[in-house]
């Protein structure tokens, strides 16, 4: 995308970045030396955004936490306004049709994980009848490996969409110095 990097353990803001008002205001609170409070904020806007983080297997309701462990490393904080206008920001300049589908769909997956982690052979609905038939749920278990295949392919196009972004003249990549 062009708006952070991570490079050497940490996350860095690219040039074209530092000129955002999102960001630029994250990095203009932190009166610190060294804006560590800065750097904490911004990778947890990368880490909780970014498509290619190593976060983004978690789901959206789990990753804020494990990111706010790792990063900001104080329980108690919570991501202000400034942290958040950031983040619709980052959303907004990363965000192609096709991730919005592979977003939706990766919601959908998670819906469908669930039902699988619900499934008891011996509940009973209001009738007395089982709630859920095995029959039904090897049917569904069948499907999975479509869906997560389907899945995958929209994976692939996303990449190939981000990596077609990030490509000038003569098919070359643009370094994280040159940007």
């Amino acid at each position: 995308m062009g708006l952070f990097d991570y490079a050497a353990f940490k996350v860095v803001l690219h040039p074209d970045s530092v000129i955002l008002p999102p960001f630029i205001d994250l990095w203009d609170r932190d009166k610190t030396k060294g804006k560590l409070k800065a750097t904490k904020e911004l990778s947890y806007v990368y880490f909780i955004c970014d498509f290619k983080s190593p976060y983004s297997i978690y789901g959206e309701n789990e990753r804020p936490a494990k990111v706010q462990k790792d990063f900001i490393k104080d329980n108690s904080w919570e991501p202000d306004a400034m942290v958040k206008a950031a983040m619709v920001k980052y959303n907004e300049f990363q965000e192609t049709y096709t991730m919005k589908f592979l977003n939706s769909a990766r919601g959908l997956t998670e819906k469908l994980q669930q039902y699988f982690d619900e499934v008891d052979f011996h509940a009973e609905d209001e009738k007395g009848n089982p709630k859920y038939k095995a029959t039904d749920v090897v049917r569904n278990l069948k499907e999975v490996g479509k869906i997560m295949e389907s899945l995958n392919q929209i994976e692939e196009q996303v990449k190939k969409e981000i990596d077609k972004k990030s490509k000038i003249k003569g098919k070359l990549t643009i370094r994280s110095r040159e940007r």
